[in-house]
């Protein structure tokens, strides 16, 4: 074994072990991420159709260190994901893809409210994927125990400083 091999053996052995991804590979992991996270994006575009609020729908190109080691060349995982950008005037609410494991979570998205004009100034929420179906949602000053399913309403009583 040359010096180069025993040297990379030896950082991939003190490379921490990504969290367990469950049932399926982090490949499977990544897609379902990618996958709930456009069906999460058109859910809320459909939500604010018609109501003036611009809705910017883009990709990010994520490369996601949750992920190290468990890809084909142990680096961590590269891919694209959607993210989604709400604007009304100068106040706006983005929705943007962080991660896949954090905590013991999977699917990790910050969704965060920015409102210059007012006050309150800015607005962080935690969003992970529920097991089955849907999101967990959690202020930024909630432990990860204080999260809560993410319904239309909750979605929106987060939001509304965008208003």
């Amino acid at each position: 074994m040359s010096a180069r091999e025993r040297f990379f053996k030896k950082i991939q052995q003190m490379q921490p072990v990504p969290p367990t991804p469950g049932n399926g590979s982090v490949h499977a992991d990544i897609q379902t991420f990618c996958l709930r996270m456009e069906e999460l994006v058109l859910q809320v575009s459909e939500w604010f159709e018609g109501s003036g609020v611009e809705v910017i729908v883009s990709t990010k190109y994520l490369q996601d260190l949750s992920t190290i080691g468990s890809s084909l060349n142990s680096g961590a995982a590269s891919y694209q994901i959607t993210t989604l950008r709400l604007q009304n005037d100068s106040r706006s609410a983005s929705i943007a893809p962080e991660q896949l494991y954090q905590n013991g979570c999977k699917g990790c998205v910050t969704l965060t409210v920015e409102t210059p004009d007012r006050g309150s100034g800015k607005a962080r929420f935690y969003l992970c994927m529920a097991p089955e179906s849907g999101w967990f949602i959690r202020s930024e000053h909630q432990t990860a125990a204080g999260k809560s399913l993410m319904t239309e309403d909750v979605f929106f009583r987060a939001i509304e400083n965008l208003a």
